[in-house]
C-alpha cells in the first residue's frame, strides 16, 4: 500500500489491521474510549485501486470521489463512526493532487450539503457547513398564462349602414342605365370617316310636325330644327357649337342649300355627313332627340326658370312672354326655345334660348334634389330615354359623357355660335339663308379642331 505524501506514520502505534475492523454502526468491541467529536478532524487522502476494493463495503461513496459504478453500495446513508481515542490525524491538508472545489464534491460544498472526507481506516466523517445561507432556487419560468376569454366582436352599426346604402345605390344605379338603353333608340347615323383627334358629339333636335309638338304652319316633313356641334379638343377644351338651322353649305350629293335640308335628303347620315364636310371634323356620336319630348323632361324635372328680355306673341310658335325671368312647365318651355320670327336676333336669337332650354334641364336633372328622390329619378329617366335616339355604337353612357361635356363648355362661357358674315343671304333659288364668314369659316373650324378657341372667337355675327 502506497503511503500519500502529507501522511507521516507514527513508528511508535500500531497500524490497525483486519482484527480492528468492526461494522459501521455498532459498538467497538475493544472497549475503547471514544474521542470527543472537536478531536476528530477530517482526513482526506488517496488511496490505491486494490485498497479502495477491499474497504468499499465498508466505506461509502463520497461525492468527490470518481464512480466506477451507477448503482449504489448502501441503500441508507450510515451513520457516522467516531474515530478511537488513539487516533490523532497527523495533518489535515489535501494531497497534492487533491484540487479543492473541483469535481463533484465542490459541487456538494457550494449548495451547503457538506463535504465528505475520508478518516483514515474508520468511517468516514461528514463535515456540514451550515453557515453558508441556502441559495435560492434558480427563478422558475412563469407558467402559461391563462387564455384570455374571447372577447366579443363590436358591432359596427354605422358601417353596416353605409355598406347597405352603397349596395342599394349601386343597384339603383344599374337598374336606371339598363332601363334607359332599353328605351333609347338606335339608327345608323355615322359617316365611317377617318377619326379626328377628340372627341366630337352631333346632337340634333327633330322638330317632326306628325306627332303634333310643332305647330308653325309648315308641312309634316322632318327636318334638324336644332344642330349642337359638342367637341372636346385633345387638349380638354370642351365648345358647344349652335350651328344655325338655315346655316348655307354644301350637302353631299345634293349641292349647297340650307344645311337642315340635308336632315330631309337623307336622314341622320347625310347630316352627319354634311356638319363634317363643313368643319373638317369626324362626329364620333350622334344624339337625337325629339322636340316633342321637350314638355316631358321639363314637368319631369318640375319646370325650369326661362329669361328672355323682350316682350313676345308668336302665332307660329304660340309663346306669349313679358320680359324677364319666369319659371315655365314643358309646353312653355318647347314653344320659348322655338319661336324666331319676333326675335330680333332671329335663328341667332332662338340658338341662345335652345341653349338656355338645354341647360337648365341637365342643371335640374343632375341636383341633389332630384338624384335623392328616386321617383323623380325615374321620372326624369323614362323621359329623356325615350326622347333619345342615338347611333348604334353609343348608349346611355354616350348620353352622359355628352351632358358632362355641355357642362363643361357652360361653365367656361365657351357656347355659341360660327362667324356669321350675314343673317340674309339669298340663294340662287331666292330663298334667305345665314352665310358663314368667309363662307366655310375656315379659320374658326381650324381652332376648334386645335383646341385653341376663344370666348371671343364666338358669337361673332356682322350686321348685330
Amino acid at each position: 500500500m502506497s503511503t500519500p505524501p502529507s501522511f507521516t506514520p507514527d513508528p511508535k502505534r500500531r497500524r490497525p489491521g483486519s482484527d480492528d475492523a468492526h461494522v459501521v454502526g455498532e459498538e467497538v468491541r475493544s472497549g475503547a474510549p471514544t474521542p470527543p467529536p472537536e478531536a476528530i478532524a477530517p482526513q482526506m487522502w488517496r488511496i490505491s485501486e486494490d485498497e479502495a476494493d477491499a474497504a468499499r463495503p465498508l466505506m461509502p461513496r463520497t461525492l468527490d470521489q470518481p464512480q466506477r459504478d451507477s448503482s449504489p453500495i448502501f441503500s441508507r446513508r450510515p451513520t457516522p463512526q467516531q474515530a478511537p481515542p488513539s487516533y490523532r490525524p497527523a495533518s489535515a491538508s489535501n494531497p497534492p493532487s487533491y484540487t479543492p472545489g473541483s469535481g463533484r464534491g465542490a459541487q456538494a460544498a457550494s449548495s451547503g450539503s457538506g463535504t465528505y472526507a475520508p478518516s483514515g481506516n474508520g468511517p468516514r466523517q461528514v463535515t456540514i457547513n451550515r453557515s453558508q445561507p441556502t441559495p435560492a432556487a434558480p427563478p422558475r419560468s412563469a407558467p402559461a398564462s391563462a387564455p384570455k376569454p374571447r372577447r366579443r366582436k363590436r358591432r359596427h352599426p354605422i358601417l353596416k349602414t353605409l355598406c347597405l346604402f352603397l349596395v342599394l345605390v349601386l343597384a339603383w344605379g344599374g337598374f336606371l342605365l339598363w332601363d334607359a338603353n332599353t328605351n333609347m333608340g338606335r339608327v345608323s347615323a355615322l359617316s365611317g370617316a377617318a377619326d379626328t383627334p377628340g372627341t366630337t358629339y352631333l346632337l340634333a333636335g327633330s322638330d317632326s310636325r306628325a306627332d303634333g309638338a310643332v305647330k308653325d304652319g309648315f308641312d309634316e316633313s322632318e327636318r334638324a330644327d336644332s344642330i349642337m356641334l359638342v367637341n372636346v379638343a385633345p387638349n380638354g377644351q370642351a365648345v358647344a357649337l349652335s350651328i344655325p338651322r338655315d346655316t348655307y353649305a354644301q350637302i353631299p350629293g345634293v349641292g349647297w342649300d340650307k344645311i337642315n335640308a340635308s336632315y330631309a335628303y337623307g336622314g341622320p347620315q347625310l347630316l352627319v355627313e354634311t356638319v363634317e364636310k363643313l368643319t373638317g371634323l369626324t362626329v364620333d356620336h350622334f344624339v337625337q332627340i325629339g322636340m316633342g319630348a321637350v314638355p316631358d323632361m321639363v314637368d319631369a324635372v318640375g319646370g325650369v326658370e326661362l329669361c328672355y328680355d323682350n316682350d313676345a306673341d308668336d302665332q307660329y310658335s304660340g309663346l306669349k312672354w313679358t320680359a324677364g325671368c319666369h319659371t315655365v312647365d314643358g309646353t312653355t318651355a318647347l314653344q320659348f326655345s322655338r319661336m324666331r320670327y319676333q326675335d330680333p336676333e332671329g335663328d341667332i336669337g332662338r340658338t341662345k334660348r335652345q341653349r338656355q332650354v338645354i341647360s337648365k334641364v341637365i342643371a335640374s336633372a343632375a341636383s341633389p334634389t332630384t338624384l335623392l328622390n328616386p321617383a323623380k329619378t325615374l321620372r326624369v329617366e323614362r323621359a329623356g330615354s325615350k326622347s333619345f335616339t342615338v347611333d348604334e355604337d353609343s348608349s346611355v353612357l354616350t348620353v352622359g359623357s355628352l351632358v358632362m361635356a355641355l357642362r363643361s363648355a357652360s361653365s367656361s362661357q365657351m357656347m355659341g355660335v360660327p362667324p356669321i358674315e350675314s343673317l340674309n343671304f339669298t340663294t340662287s333659288a331666292g330663298a334667305s339663308a345665314v352665310l358663314l364668314r368667309d363662307t366655310t369659316a375656315d379659320d374658326f373650324f381650324a381652332k376648334l379642331r386645335a383646341g385653341t378657341l376663344s370666348a371671343s372667337d364666338l358669337n361673332q355675327v356682322d350686321g348685330i
